[in-house]
């Protein structure tokens, strides 16, 4: 009991460190991935703080808009939620909390990820957007409403997908996380992080920089799921070639279309923040080295081995169309087979 109030500072200095370093550092994974993306495709792409960085800092500075929702207060507290979510999903993973309330686990990864998902249905059905308003003259096209009645919002498709996407698309990625778990024999982080890391489980000193001397990734089974992991990342994240729930084809950004000036801004944080802590997690689980703010060494090689994810991303979109759920289905059971198959694997290792 004595050393609870030392734990305490040192949880309170960890997370701020470690948040900060996260949101700073995730501002900057766009650019790096824009660029790789457009050097792919022979272009020279834009400047890599332009699409992180300097855009949170020019919607922040535009004149607040109100979004046109069935709640606006609701629609416009759901992007703070998020920010809050990603976050929190991020610091369950630095080891301070590992110690916490049994959060430094699987089922604290999994919680915040399924709540990071229901956003994306909420967003979908509070948004109304000027895209869908009546008509001020008569439509003569075959299977028109009349003046004044409003067609259906394409946000509610959106909400629809995201709906379907929570059910199946994402499955993927959530068996996948459960591999090093199973090899671990545990459900905490810390155990996963040992099994891997023994050094950095025994080692008490700031500078040190324990190698892992048996990472997850370098077995079979940890190779099908780090497969089946990168390709839930990318779902998650909504990206090419499973940007169905904002397609511009036919959604035009879907249930975030109504985010505009500083709400925009804090879009784009939730999702550059998530991509940094879903990159970061797997780094931890997947290699054994994890994000210390108390051991920069540590902390140094998960935010470079972070981008290992991202740059794997660029490549994917640079050729990838956008897929409907008619073949998202089939490769999403697919995939859930290949991690079913590693967990498998994985409990007999």
């Amino acid at each position: 009991m004595e050393d609870m109030p030392l734990f305490v500072l040192g949880l309170f200095a960890s997370s701020i460190v470690a948040a900060a370093i996260a949101i700073l550092y995730s501002l900057v994974l766009p650019g790096v991935e824009r660029k790789v993306q457009a050097r792919i495709q022979q272009r020279i792409g834009p400047p890599i703080l332009t699409p992180g960085f300097w855009s949170v800092l020019k919607f922040g500075y535009k004149k607040r808009v109100e979004p046109n929702a069935q709640m606006p207060g609701l629609y416009r507290s759901l992007v703070y939620f998020g920010i809050g979510i990603v976050v929190l999903l991020f610091l369950f993973t630095t080891p301070y909390w590992w110690a916490v309330l049994g959060w430094g686990s699987i089922l604290g990864i999994a919680g915040l990820l399924k709540l990071e998902e229901v956003l994306y249905v909420l967003m979908g059905s509070q948004s109304q957007s000027f895209l869908s308003t009546g008509m001020p003259v008569p439509d003569i096209a075959k299977g028109s409403k009349h003046i004044g009645i409003k067609r259906e919002f394409v946000e509610q498709h959106s909400a629809e997908r995201a709906l379907k996407m929570m059910a199946i698309g994402s499955l993927p990625l959530y068996v996948a996380l459960l591999v090093p778990f199973a090899m671990a024999r545990s459900t905490m982080i810390s155990s996963v992080v040992a099994m891997q890391n023994p050094g950095y489980a025994l080692s008490s000193d700031w500078l040190s920089a324990p190698i892992p001397s048996s990472p997850v990734l370098f077995t079979l089974p940890g190779i099908l799921a780090a497969i089946v992991y990168f390709v839930g990342y990318v779902m998650l994240l909504n990206e090419k070639p499973f940007s169905i729930l904002k397609a511009k084809i036919d959604l035009i950004e879907g249930g975030v279309l109504e985010y505009a000036s500083k709400l925009r801004a804090y879009y784009y944080i939730m999702r550059n923040v998530l991509m940094f802590a879903l990159s970061s997690i797997f780094v931890t689980l997947f290699i054994g080295i994890p994000f210390d703010p108390f051991v920069p060494v540590m902390m140094l090689l998960n935010l470079a081995l972070s981008l290992l994810l991202p740059l794997m991303l660029a490549a994917l979109v640079a050729f990838s169309p956008i897929l409907t759920f008619r073949q998202i289905y089939p490769a999403a059971i697919g995939l859930s087979a290949v991690g079913v198959l590693a967990l498998i694997i994985s409990l007999g290792v």
